[in-house]
């Protein structure tokens, strides 16, 4: 136990210091952003952006968190390998297993945390700073890569909208562009509004303009837009399941379920995050097999170096079964946990390799 507690501490003083950089560095790169995104709006302030970029920061550190234990047990191992204390582990016994004792059970605690306590107030936080940003410029100021796009039917015809963000307790799109078409598929009008409020068979837009290329556009203070979408499919088509805690997402799932309407990307989300312990060990079981050779062999700057390659091709490839799963291609519940398995059965056998040949 002194040995597990020794490196435990080691690794934690890495990770602490990794966190702290890291952190740093997507805090100012976000406030950065913001500042370009709002300098036009009137109510921005700097101390705004300040409170936004802090508010978005623990979502955004969720996304960096399997990185961060990636380096962190890099650096730790390394530093242990530099200063021959693993060479006097080995020499009294100790295996591989016996190292990643600590870090494992860090791994794991650290896992959980951020799965259930963690990850709910991260939500909370980042769904507060959208109604802030969304206040501060009718919600037309958000990226592309956030704006959602949906189609769908009405009496009228068909429509496509585009909304900057979706505030799903009003159940009110923001920042709104819609195309309207005819029965027959032709372009009809485009509407171009601040805000449309849900209502069951209707979309109602709020100080619209409605350009038609016949003209000049007319303006309305009221628009309705027939919808064949019921509440139950409004919010599974405009949330996304990265707005949503663990906890809310197994009931969500069981509500949508009991509609009959596909449930596969928060089924995705909320097995991932059930998945994350086991993807943080599976980290640290990466950064071992390429850290924890003796110093004195060389080579090690290339091991490193090696482990933050495999590190980024499992995030690829985790991107890529996460979209198939999303998307029905693969299990939803295979997609989340296989990235996590696959990445610590490689590392298991790679150290077996290394520690019984």
């Amino acid at each position: 136990m002194i040995l597990a507690t020794y490196i435990g501490r080691r690794f934690l003083v890495s990770l602490g210091t990794i966190l702290i950089a890291l952190l740093t560095l997507v805090f100012l790169v976000d406030y950065v952003e913001l500042l370009r995104r709002f300098s036009d709006a009137e109510a921005f302030t700097s101390l705004i952006g300040l409170k936004l970029a802090l508010m978005r920061a623990p979502a955004l550190l969720e996304d960096i968190l399997p990185f961060l234990f990636l380096f962190s047990a890099t650096i730790c191992f390394l530093n242990l390998s530099r200063k021959l204390e693993l060479v006097v582990a080995r020499g009294a016994g100790v295996s591989v297993w016996g190292f990643l004792r600590a870090p494992f059970f860090l791994a794991l605690v650290i896992g959980l945390a951020s799965t259930f306590l963690f990850n709910p107030l991260a939500t909370e936080l980042k769904e507060r700073s959208d109604r802030i940003e969304a206040s501060l410029s009718d919600g037309i100021a958000a990226s592309s890569a956030d704006a959602i796009w949906f189609r769908q039917e009405g009496l009228d015809g068909p429509s496509i909208i585009r909304a900057a963000n979706y505030d799903s307790s009003a159940k009110e799109l923001r920042g709104v562009t819609a195309f309207l078409f005819n029965p027959d598929g032709s372009f009809q009008a485009k509407l171009v509004s601040l805000s449309a409020s849900y209502r069951p068979g209707r979309w109602i837009f709020a100080k619209t303009r409605y350009m038609s290329g016949e003209g000049a556009a007319d303006r309305f203070d009221r628009y309705i837009l027939p919808t064949s979408l019921t509440p139950d499919q409004v919010n599974l088509t405009l949330l996304r399941p990265d707005r949503l805690s663990v906890w809310t997402l197994r009931r969500f799932i069981d509500t949508a379920a009991q509609t009959g309407l596909n449930t596969a990307r928060f089924t995705l989300a909320f097995h991932s995050l059930l998945a994350r312990p086991l993807f943080l060990m599976a980290m640290v079981t990466v950064a071992a097999t390429v850290s924890l050779r003796l110093s004195r062999y060389g080579g090690v700057g290339k091991l490193a170096l090696t482990g933050i390659i495999i590190g980024f091709l499992l995030y690829v490839a985790t991107e890529i079964v996460s979209d198939m799963g999303s998307n029905g291609i693969l299990n939803p519940v295979l997609a989340a946990w296989s990235p996590a398995v696959l990445a610590m059965l490689f590392g298991a056998t790679a150290l077996l390799y290394q520690e019984d040949g």
